[in-house]
């Protein structure tokens, strides 16, 4: 790109390349020369034809004629003018080019991001893969969306995300939602010349967490969702360069819409830094104050329920809708009235996955003679200890089959300091330990439960909560396998989790057909078996804001808060999203959720450990 077009950009705000390809694109037309491009931009920054005759080495007589026989006439046409109107008056063309819905005018997206908050459209990207040329093309991407242009970083997000398909066979979630964005950004026009309605959501997730897995998981449902509303207004829009996203997505679609109404999602994500000792939520903070500038219609997040506690109250007093994915603890049924009134969760709580994984244990590991348990949790997570105290009084509903040994509170701490604490259970014969990990609010709590994982104890059941599913612990498994004979038929580890690919009610080969659908085109999209529980849950936080605003049409962040009130907590109406029936009582919670049983398991067809139904 020229010098004098970078100025163009920079200081008039306007897609000068885009003009240059539709004055080439008129009927019997040469493309235009560099020359003339030169011309155009410096004609535009206000220079007169004496100052761009000395810069490009030509008489002030030359200039006039390139104008007046080869550009003018292009400009008229493009216009749908006559010559004479434009000719010398740059003025005109200026006000054309900055006329909206035109589609040259560039509006760069806000700068966001400060010391204590990071917030992305497609500015910045929080997912890279170790491979030089697709890191290239995000970093490509991000800057064209810094600057406006969202053509090119369309194509340059594309580029990345068909590249990591190729090498990997798993796509990024994170490019996806930035593809989506591009797209709305591109071509903002013909939405609006149709009377399509976007609207703007924020997915709070932390990045930092688990080295980015755990909002990767997140974020496959979010972006799954959000191409699966925007998906069919793609293919209405006529893009001046055809892109042909049929062969990057999936070849197995459909729509989610009971209606066909136009809506299309924009996706803010954030990253939460999951700071347990901070004094308060400064993301929270920053995007609640930010929600008005945006447009933002509700947030989705955050991760751990400390950090959901926090954010809460920034949000419901800026009368902002919170619909959380995955905080799980009790302590969220017992929100005050404002609180509730901004607050929806998806997953399951606390109570009800205690209840099945006690019932489990009770059911198949209480035959004979009683079972020695042990409980480990971290005593700094208000979700690890909800999670005890509510598997612990199920537990003892049947003292006569289970004796208590000790608990260890210290699994956020520094594994030495829980090593005593192992090696005594062992000497005791421990036959299960209750594993209840925060959620990534300190980071050694999961490489303890990792550590804790390998110990191979023998007759002894590993019993964790929805956080102790993850990826890790597959690999950790793996690894002790190499160097311990562990027989691939061993069941050693088990979680309590909302949902599993496998469910016999909402999996892949159930009933629930969108479940179905959902596995389907999540395997084309991110790879065999990769969709979670958390990306099942983040897709259905997304789906019910959906139903609501199909039913609705709310203008505002506001409006829609009363709606989703009043559609399932006063009317109670019930929604089927990918994990089941969704129905909400009145402080948020979920009434009957899921709750599913999974253990380690050996596949010989992929040659890996996987986590299965029980």
């Amino acid at each position: 790109m020229c010098e004098n077009c970078q100025q163009v950009i920079e200081q008039l705000n306007i897609n000068i390349e885009l003009f240059f390809q539709k004055l080439d694109t008129l009927a019997n037309k040469k493309p235009l020369s560099e020359l003339d491009k030169r011309i155009i931009c410096q004609s535009l920054l206000g220079y007169s034809r004496k100052d761009i005759a000395n810069t490009v080495n030509l008489s002030a007589q030359n200039i006039r004629d390139r104008l007046a026989y080869y550009i003018y006439p292009r400009i008229a046409e493009l216009m749908q003018v006559d010559q004479q109107q434009i000719a010398g008056n740059w003025v005109r063309i200026i006000c054309f080019l900055i006329d909206e819905k035109n589609g040259y005018k560039l509006n760069p997206p806000p700068q966001l991001n400060n010391d204590n908050f990071q917030g992305s459209l497609g500015r910045q990207v929080f997912l890279y893969r170790p491979h030089q040329e697709i890191v290239q093309s995000q970093i490509e991407g991000t800057t064209f969306y810094q600057k406006g242009l969202y053509y090119q970083a369309l194509m340059c997000f594309l580029s990345a995300w068909k590249k990591e398909l190729e090498i990997y066979g798993i796509g990024n979630p994170e490019i996806l939602i930035y593809i989506n964005n591009c797209l709305i950004e591109y071509t903002k026009h013909f939405w609006q010349s149709q009377e399509i309605t976007i609207y703007t959501l924020a997915v709070v997730v932390p990045f930092y967490h688990n080295y980015g897995q755990v909002a990767t998981e997140i974020l496959r449902g979010i972006g799954q969702i959000q191409l699966q509303i925007n998906w069919h207004i793609f293919q209405d829009v006529s893009l001046e360069n055809p892109i042909n996203l049929k062969e990057m997505f999936p070849n197995t679609f459909f729509s989610i819409k009971n209606i066909d109404i136009p809506i299309a999602l924009q996706i803010l994500i954030v990253n939460d830094p999951n700071n347990l000792y901070a004094p308060y939520n400064q993301t929270a903070d920053n995007l609640a104050n930010l929600a008005s500038q945006l447009n933002l219609i509700a947030i989705l997040g955050h991760y751990s329920s400390e950090m959901t506690k926090k954010a809460l109250k920034h949000y419901y007093q800026k009368g902002l809708l919170l619909v959380n994915a995955s905080s799980t603890s009790n302590e969220f049924s017992q929100l005050s009235v404002g609180e509730s009134l901004s607050f929806f969760r998806l997953t399951t709580q606390d109570s009800v996955n205690a209840r099945r994984l006690a019932s489990y244990l009770t059911d198949n590991y209480c035959d004979k003679a009683q079972q020695k348990v042990s409980i480990i949790y971290n005593k700094n997570s208000s979700y690890s200890i909800s999670y005890r105290n509510a598997i612990k009084e199920y537990l003892e509903l049947h003292q006569q089959r289970f004796i208590f040994l000790e608990e260890c509170s210290d699994l956020g701490e520094n594994y030495y300091q829980i090593q005593k604490y192992l090696e005594k259970i062992r000497e005791r014969g421990v036959n299960i330990i209750i594993l209840i990990p925060d959620g990534g609010i300190e980071p050694n709590s999961l490489n303890n439960a990792g550590l804790i994982s390998r110990l191979n104890l023998t007759n002894c059941l590993i019993a964790g909560s929805a956080t102790v599913y993850q990826d890790n612990v597959l690999h950790w498994i793996h690894e002790q396998s190499q160097y311990n004979s562990i027989k691939h038929s061993e069941c050693q580890i088990i979680a309590s989790i909302p949902w599993h690919w496998e469910s016999q009610k909402n999996g892949c080969n159930s009933d629930n057909l969108l479940a179905q659908r959902f596995c389907q085109i999540g395997n084309q999209l991110w790879g065999k078996n990769n969709l979670t529980w958390r990306s099942a849950t983040a897709f259905d936080s997304v789906l019910i804001i959906f139903r609501v605003l199909e039913r609705y049409r709310s203008n505002d962040s506001q409006s829609l808060l009363i709606c989703m009130n009043q559609y399932f907590k006063e009317q109670r109406n019930k929604v089927r999203g990918v994990t089941g029936i969704i129905e909400f009582d009145e402080k948020g919670n979920r009434i009957n959720p899921p709750a599913e049983i999974v253990t380690v398991k050996w596949h010989e067809e992929d040659k890996k450990w996987l986590w299965t139904i029980c």
